[in-house]
């Protein structure tokens, strides 16, 4: 039994070494001048490139190429024919890579050129490339990057960018000046961009900080995360969170079945979203929310709030102006509200409290709840709603010119309770009058406390 165990692994170890790979390897290497004014192109694929700058006028080209076959023949021929051309034209240097074509007769072959390329940092670069990566730094002149089923890597630029791939992550740190992104597939991360910078993305997340001009997001099916922007911020997405936090100029967000939150907005945010949470807080010059199927919470903010929502909740306070909101089948809180408030609502209650303005509430099926702020000065009320009890708390110093209707309910004022089967009204004056109290009921009962 031994030997025929001995047998069978002497033959898996002959088998292994009939399958033993050969590989071959070499080198390129040249040096050309590059006149100022003049640019490089780059043609590549089948391996990675990287650029480095220098100060000296002159293209320094290294390329490593790497073969493997079944046979050392075959590994030697696939290595001898990839050709690097350094062409010189009135537009620069050109860099291209071409592979053999290859026929009948070779199989299970593989093969890759890697480029290591130093330029001068000044002179304007043109790349493309296919199945690699890509870095570039130090470029202190624009750029026109494009990648195929790569990672992009591009960090110390100055001048316009351009940078895009499919199937790769972007990365860029630092650029003194415009950039933009395109990518498929792939995250972006883009920091410390003293320009403007225009991002476009898809399946994939997007990480933006420190941009010094305005920025623009157009994303797909992945979160967004933005922080420390100097100018204007527009985004877009769909399938994904949405976050932006420390902006000092205004903030639109358009998202679709994505949360959206902002904080710290030193202009005003314009937020919509389906599907969704929203959330803002610290937002210096007013909010405007627009969200279906969506919850909507907020606080801090120093100009005045409209939002509207439907199957989702509406909750606001410290509020410094006022609150325009409005739901169906939403339930409303307002608290802490400077400026005058509107709500209207369905099949949910709204509660109001501490305003120092007017307040109108309009609801259907729901119940009304109104504490004002205490106060000197009129704040007008005029609440309606079904099937739902209302109650006032209206603020001492004031007169109130009451006016209040029910049907099937009673009202109370202050510890006076009227009964009756049928519709009740009232018509009176509390504290002296002279600021209207309008309150308009069906099935519910009315309650004021003054």
């Amino acid at each position: 039994m031994r030997s025929g165990i001995s047998l069978v692994l002497l033959a898996c170890c002959a088998a292994c070494a009939a399958h033993a790979r050969e590989e071959v390897s070499r080198d390129f290497q040249k040096s050309v001048p590059l006149a100022p004014g003049k640019g490089l192109r780059i043609e590549h694929s089948q391996g990675s490139v990287s650029v480095h700058t220098q100060a000296k006028r002159e293209v320094e080209i290294h390329a490593s190429m790497k073969c493997s076959a079944d046979r050392a023949a075959d590994a030697h021929s696939i290595c001898d024919g990839i050709r690097i051309f350094v062409d010189e034209s009135g537009a620069g240097i050109s860099v291209r890579t071409e592979f053999p074509s290859l026929s009948g007769g070779f199989h299970n072959l593989s093969w890759s050129a890697n480029l290591d390329i130093v330029m001068p940092d000044a002179a304007p670069l043109e790349l493309r490339n296919q199945f690699g990566t890509v870095s570039v730094a130090d470029l202190h002149a624009p750029a026109d990057i494009r990648d195929n089923n790569g990672k992009v890597s591009f960090t110390g630029g100055r001048g316009r960018q351009r940078i895009e791939t499919s199937f790769g992550d972007i990365e860029l740190a630092r650029n003194e000046g415009d950039v933009t992104i395109v990518d498929s597939n792939g995250r972006v991360t883009a920091s410390e961009v003293t320009g403007e910078l225009d991002v476009r993305d898809n399946f994939g997340d997007i990480r933006i900080s420190n941009v010094g001009k305005r920025l623009e997001i157009h994303a797909g099916n992945g979160n967004v995360t933005v922080a420390d922007i100097a100018g204007v911020a527009a985004i877009s997405d769909s399938f994904g969170k949405v976050t932006v936090r420390d902006t000092k100029s205004d903030v639109s967000v358009r998202n679709q079945n994505g949360d959206v939150e902002t904080a710290g907005i030193a202009g005003a945010a314009d937020l919509s979203t389906t599907f969704g949470a929203v959330r803002f807080s610290r937002i210096a010059k007013g909010v405007v929310v627009h969200a279906e199927n969506a919850p909507v919470t907020g606080d801090t903010v120093d100009g005045t709030v409209t939002a509207q929502t439907t199957f989702g909740g509406i909750d606001v306070h410290a509020i410094k102006g006022g609150a325009r909101l409005t739901g169906q089948n939403a339930p409303i809180h307002a608290s802490d509200i400077g400026g005058e408030v509107y709500a209207k609502t369905s099949f949910a209650g709204v509660t109001v409290e501490d305003v120092g303005q007017p307040v109108t509430v309009e609801n259907q099926n729901g119940s009304i709840t109104v504490r004002a702020r205490p106060s000197s000065k009129c704040q007008p009320m005029t609440l309606s709603t079904t099937f739902g009890p209302i109650k006032v708390v209206a603020p001492q110093g004031v007169g109130y010119d009451v006016m209040a209707r029910t049907s099937f309910g009673h009202i109370s004022l202050d510890t006076t309770t009227m009964n009756g089967e049928g519709d009740q009204s009232i018509s009176t004056r509390i504290g002296g009058g002279g600021c209207p109290l309008k309150l308009v009921d069906q099935n519910g009962n009315i309650e004021i406390a003054h």
